[in-house]
């Protein structure tokens, strides 16, 4: 097996990175991996393209500002957490100026409101998207015949032996391949949210 790229040492938290109000890449890269998140977020809650897009936008908007003040502290709450509050935020706003809840909160109304803070399905929601993003970003430091290992390994589930003989390598770097690209993969998961998914979500992650 030809050996890829040199180890990668940890990139710093994009999140210790949006403190600094002039690192603008820092910014283009949190628009480029959270917009799609959110944006798909919302249209899981039954929202147009547009008005999707306008919430995801204000949303953006809203953490644009909280920028200056920012303080990561991941001891006291965890990223997903924050920004999903503030999208609940925002998707009550536009529900409200839209009149699509009524401000008496008639129990429809209580209905439509405890669906847009549905918790469990943000944190799912958040983390399979941004694990999907990280797979892409980190698939081209890899060479071809290893990260074929590791999809048919972790993302198909083809057991070892199987994915070695079809492949004409032996057992060992089967795994070695696989531990590499999902030591990678933590740390990319780490770079973008300084959070790594919930036991479960992404099992074999080191």
């Amino acid at each position: 097996m030809n050996r890829d790229a040199p180890e990668l040492t940890t990139h710093p938290s994009l999140l210790i990175r949006l403190r600094d109000l002039q690192d603008r890449q820092a910014w283009a890269m949190f628009v480029e991996v959270y917009a799609p998140l959110i944006f798909s977020y919302c249209r899981s809650r039954n929202l147009q393209d547009s008005d999707a897009a306008d919430v995801s936008q204000e949303v953006l908007t809203a953490v644009s500002r909280a920028l200056p003040t920012f303080e990561y502290q991941s001891e006291r709450g965890r990223f997903r957490d924050w920004l999903g509050v503030v999208t609940h935020r925002e998707l009550l706003q536009f529900w409200k100026r839209t009149n699509r809840i009524r401000r008496n909160q008639s129990a429809n109304g209580q209905d439509q409101i405890e669906n847009i803070a549905d918790t469990q399905n943000w944190e799912s929601h958040f983390h399979a998207e941004l694990l999907q993003l990280a797979i892409h970003r980190i698939q081209r430091e890899f060479e071809a015949e290893t990260w074929s290992i590791f999809r048919r390994l972790w993302i198909e589930n083809e057991s070892p032996n199987n994915v070695a003989r079809s492949m004409q390598v032996n057992i060992g770097s089967v795994y070695v391949a696989k531990s590499r690209v999902l030591k990678r993969l933590r740390s990319e998961v780490l770079m973008l949210s300084d959070d790594l998914p919930l036991k479960g979500t992404t099992d074999g992650l080191p």
